[in-house]
């Protein structure tokens, strides 16, 4: 058996560590991808909160004409509309055995130009 020895002069070349150039264009892609998916999944959550505060804006009116009625001497309770920034409310006042029954409807704008509709129901007893 041979031993080989290397001279001073001959040191073997250190490797090289890092990143080849596939290897970097194949990560940028998936950062790529992966920052396209969080704007698209941002404006989606933004919209999402929008409609949320127009509905819980709308069943606050509700509740706010609900215990306005409340309020009410039954004998005076009647039906009737009306519009609270932007947002109808329709309420109906139905005598019922005990009291009187309450159906209120509101109706809000969407971020998309359409209309909901939300409807609440009640019983004041008299």
């Amino acid at each position: 058996m041979s031993t080989r020895t290397i001279s001073p002069d001959r040191a073997p070349a250190p490797s090289r560590g890092g990143f080849t150039i596939v290897e970097l264009m194949v990560a940028m892609m998936v950062f790529g991808i992966g920052v396209l998916g969080l704007a698209a999944t941002t404006a989606t959550v933004t919209r999402l909160m929008g409609s949320a505060s127009r509905q819980t804006l709308a069943a606050a009116i509700a509740q706010s004409r609900i215990e306005k009625l409340r309020g009410t001497a039954c004998a005076s309770l009647a039906s009737g509309s009306d519009t609270v920034r932007g947002i109808t409310s329709t309420w109906t006042v139905t005598t019922a055995t005990r009291g009187v029954s309450i159906s209120e409807t509101v109706s809000f704008p969407t971020a998309r130009g359409t209309t909901r509709t939300r409807v609440y129901n009640t019983m004041i007893t008299c």
